[in-house]
């Protein structure tokens, strides 16, 4: 018996994390991150829980290297160029956007593959904590 099926966008986003997930794990170790890292405020360390948790790290680190995504090191506050040739702020308004939203502001020079996330406020919260304190 077949499950029910899913929307190709469903199935496309299931690929992309599963490519994500395999790069991530023959590049880096499995958690994108190569090490421990900074000492972090506590919502913070619990932001980079949920990014290794939720599989963000496969395609995105924190430590200069971009990868399938961009990399997250300095990106707060940094001035981000987009696929359409606008410049915005990595503030919280943009990263909480890109989170729940990634196809909304596509950043210049990587494809819009990131699959939508649904996060409870807290842990975008958490998340975005952690990409602050990066």
């Amino acid at each position: 018996m077949r499950g029910p099926q899913r929307s190709p966008a469903a199935r496309w986003s299931a690929l992309v994390v599963a490519l994500c997930v395999a790069i991530g794990a023959g590049c880096s170790g499995g958690d994108g991150d190569g090490g421990d890292g900074p000492e972090l405020g506590e919502l913070a360390e619990r932001g980079r829980e949920l990014t290794r948790s939720e599989g963000c790290t496969a395609c995105h680190t924190p430590d200069g290297r971009d990868s399938v995504g961009p990399s997250w090191q300095g990106l707060y506050g940094s001035e981000v160029r987009l696929e359409d040739g606008s410049v915005v702020t990595a503030d919280e308004e943009y990263l909480e956007r890109s989170i729940r939203e990634p196809g909304a502001q596509v950043r210049e020079g990587f494809r819009p593959i990131m699959p939508e996330r649904r996060l409870d406020d807290d842990d975008l919260e958490a998340i975005v904590a952690y990409l602050r304190e990066l």
